[in-house]
């Protein structure tokens, strides 16, 4: 990712092809493999195999696979195989039948154009509900801007569940008066049912990273708004006769989300976290990688009742060239084959002096190889960093300063 970049955070789904998903070589030649295997069996055995079902299978498979025009070509060239197959041997061997046969194989290798069109006509509207959705769950975790100030951030996110973009992860980052401010959380559940909880956290914060003087009050505002919305959504479900359910769509009447919040003071040489229950994050430093596990991790958000406090944050040293990441437990809770979990420490290690895009990227990278490619749970990752002199200039530009209350 070039350190230009402005913006981080969720990926666009890649467009996919206007004939659909992409295909495999051997997938792409399977109609004419199949035509060319149906003229292999019957021209040699004349009266004795039959290749029709082989083209009508041909016909049928192009109408799942192609485009139109290469559907239309594979219905041309069956047509003209059944018809030589027909002049060949099938009128000499079984006469009139031959003849009802291959208008049969007519109708089959034609209705692969209206079958094709079909397809494009469904996908089309699947890939319209999907852009819409997407625009909305955009809405609810918006983009990162890559530089705050002298800050620099780089989100990666994945929802486990494939039919959204956003599941029950969250991320946000604010430049404010206080400095950068950073939230990662991870709600009860996942997948769609656990947007209104993301959203409803992400909004409070965003507003109240704002006006709210220290990182513990703003826990707090954001442990009463969760509790808010847990409340209002609970009464919405009683009054409309649904049982069970809250935030992320759990039936137990346990609601809560795990968070962490961070802040980086202005000239203030270190790093602040309060965490409320959720997984360690770690350091990146001169000194090597190490995990931060808080000596008090709290409760999750929306059962601070049972937690009066005091909160208070925790603060390390962080001078610029040091890198934090945060995470959900969709990266430390994934398992390979053999059950064991995966530990970030060695990829960090690695690669934390290469900035926050290339530690998101390759852990990442590394977390779907180490889960055998399919994660179990949504995964959220922020890397920041505090650079020395700031953003680069935009290419084209020499000057390229983005400071707006950022460090």
């Amino acid at each position: 990712m070039s350190p230009h970049r402005r913006t981080t955070g969720l990926q666009s789904h890649v467009p996919e092809p206007e004939a659909g998903l992409p295909l495999t070589h051997w997938a792409r030649w399977t109609p004419p493999a199949l035509t060319g295997l149906a003229l292999a069996v019957d021209l040699p055995t004349p009266g004795a195999l039959s290749g029709d079902v082989l083209l009508a299978l041909s016909a049928m498979t192009a109408a799942c696979l192609y485009a139109l025009p290469l559907v239309v070509v594979m219905a041309v060239l069956n047509s003209a195989a059944g018809l030589l197959l027909l002049l060949a041997s099938h009128l000499e061997s079984d006469g009139g039948h031959a003849v009802v046969d291959f208008f049969a194989l007519l109708v089959l290798a034609w209705a692969s154009v209206p079958l094709c069109l079909l397809r494009l006509s469904l996908y089309r509207r699947l890939q319209g509900a999907r852009r819409a959705a997407e625009y909305a769950q955009r809405a609810v975790l918006p983009p990162v801007r890559a530089w705050l100030g002298r800050t620099w951030i780089a989100v990666r996110y994945e929802a486990a569940s494939h039919a959204a973009a956003v599941g029950g992860d969250l991320y946000a980052a604010e430049p404010t008066a206080y400095g950068v401010r950073l939230l990662i959380g991870d709600v009860r559940g996942k997948g769609p049912d656990a947007i209104p909880a993301v959203a409803a956290l992400v909004g409070s914060f965003r507003e109240a990273a704002h006006h709210t003087e220290t990182l513990p009050l703003l826990a707090r505002h954001l442990d009463e708004a969760v509790t808010r919305h847990i409340a209002d959504l609970a009464a919405v479900r009683a009054g409309s006769g649904e049982g069970g359910g809250g935030a992320g769509g759990d039936s137990s009447g346990e609601q809560f989300i795990t968070a962490a919040v961070a802040e980086l003071p202005p000239g203030a040489g270190e790093v602040r976290l309060v965490s409320r229950g959720h997984c360690p994050a770690f350091l990146a430093t001169g000194e090597g990688v190490r995990p931060w596990e808080p000596a008090d991790p709290g409760l999750p958000l929306g059962l601070g009742d049972l937690d009066p406090g005091p909160w208070e944050y925790e603060a390390r040293p962080f001078v610029p060239g040091d890198l934090l990441l945060m995470c959900t437990d969709g990266l430390l809770e994934a398992r390979d084959a053999d059950g064991a979990f995966f530990s970030p420490e060695e990829g960090l290690r690695a690669c934390w002096r290469q900035g926050p895009p290339t530690v998101v990227e390759t852990l990442a990278e590394l977390v779907h190889r180490h889960a055998g490619g399919v994660l179990a749970d949504d995964l959220a990752l922020i890397a920041v960093t505090v650079s020395p002199t700031g953003p680069p200039p935009p290419p084209g530009t020499t000057t390229g300063d983005e400071g707006d209350g950022g460090r």
